[in-house]
């Protein structure tokens, strides 16, 4: 059995748990950063999000300094479809998921101090006198007992906490994504107005029994690349079935071939499911919708976010409330410390915080700003 010493300890390689692993590093601290999959990149990686929304406010200028600003850098230098655009009030950046992942794949890989394991299962985590004292994992069928000074869950799901005590994690309360990215598409198949034309269509199709009723709510949207479209269904988490899903996105494709601009479409990618909330921590401050509304400011700021409170109810649906012109709120510190410890943390989109509250919180940019934030200050908060 392996014994490593005094390591920060960060379990999920999405946006939260890579940004935290450069920060961490980069105070010279000793970082072990472990993934259950096979490569870092979380829900961008996995479920094909081609749109980054959070990393700047209503004006198009980054919200936060630090990483968020050097991942755009690093994209667009990688990627020169990489681009800014503004969707309705906000702006996003829109990337390759694939080079998305590279891009922070050769980060990691050029940082000191960054130990990366893959295929990782957590067995056991305990716990004394309020802090963690070690962490048993499984890799590649080795055992290794870990001695964190610090432990951050950024899985996602607060898996990690529920392992601790399933208490400590309040359940998800929105719907998930399945995404399927489109190749051989006409440049202009989706340019106003035919994209809404489009959806009209298909919506009608669905009320004709044409197309399966996972149809009647998915959303188009174009990619990097000018024969690129993503497709989205919105799914319920408990009842996804991905051979189903996939079934309904071939049915879909089959209707499009007989449209303007879809006669050589195909299906290029599907995602793996991604979950809007999968769960959301206790912590020593749970963010709520009124602070985001008021936007409140706190003593232990970690970041600032303004993107709009974009919930998907399991049962009504969407709703997308913009915040005023010029609006941020903060993010505390205090709303990803888990609640009773000293050195455990969460940070993405389990923080601790009312379901709407973290339907604004949760986007990709705040992720990587929070993780930068919780880097920054895990020896000394």
């Amino acid at each position: 059995m392996l014994l490593h010493s005094n390591p920060v300890v960060i379990v999920g390689g999405g946006a939260a748990g890579v940004s935290c692993a450069l920060s961490a590093a980069a105070q010279g601290m000793n970082v072990m950063l472990l993934e259950k999959t096979t490569e870092v990149g979380g829900t961008v990686t996995r479920s094909l999000i081609h749109t980054l929304g959070g990393l700047f406010d209503d004006q198009g200028n980054f919200l936060n300094t630090g990483l968020p600003v050097e991942l755009t850098k690093r994209l667009s230098r990688a990627c020169p479809h990489t681009r800014k655009r503004r969707i309705g009030k906000t702006w996003v950046l829109d990337v390759n998921p694939v080079v998305y992942t590279n891009v922070i794949t050769d980060w990691i890989k050029a940082t000191p101090n960054i130990d990366v394991s893959y295929r990782v299962n957590i067995i056991n985590v305990s716990v004394h006198a309020e802090q963690i004292e070690q962490v048993s994992v499984t890799c590649n069928g080795k055992s290794r007992t870990l001695r964190p000074c610090a432990l951050v869950d950024t899985t996602g799901n607060a898996s990690i906490v529920r392992h601790i005590d399933t208490e400590l994690v309040a359940n998800g309360m929105a719907l998930g994504g399945f995404i399927v990215q489109l190749r051989g598409i006409a440049s202009d198949a989706l340019r106003f107005p035919k994209g809404v034309a489009l959806l009209r269509e298909i919506r009608k199709a669905v009320n004709d029994h044409k197309l399966p009723p996972e149809c009647s709510t998915l959303w188009l949207d174009t990619g990097v690349y000018p024969d690129e479209v993503y497709v989205k269904f919105n799914v319920m988490p408990e009842d996804y079935d991905t051979a189903h899903m996939r079934c309904v996105a071939k049915r879909l494709l089959n209707f499009l071939h007989a449209l303007p601009g879809f006669g050589r479409a195909f299906i290029n990618r599907h995602g793996q499911i991604g979950t809007r909330d999968a769960g959301r921590i206790k912590g020593e401050y749970c963010l709520t919708e009124t602070d985001i509304k008021m936007g409140r400011r706190f003593a232990d700021v970690a970041c600032r976010a303004c993107w709009p409170i974009e919930h998907w109810h399991p049962q009504k649906g969407i709703t997308l409330e913009y915040l005023p012109e010029g609006h941020y709120y903060d993010i505390p510190l205090s709303s990803m410390q888990v609640s009773g410890f000293t050195n455990l943390w969460a940070a993405g989109k389990c923080l601790s915080a009312t379901p709407r509250a973290q339907a604004s919180a949760r986007v990709v940019g705040a992720c990587w700003a929070m993780g930068e934030a919780i880097g920054k200050n895990i020896l000394g908060y």
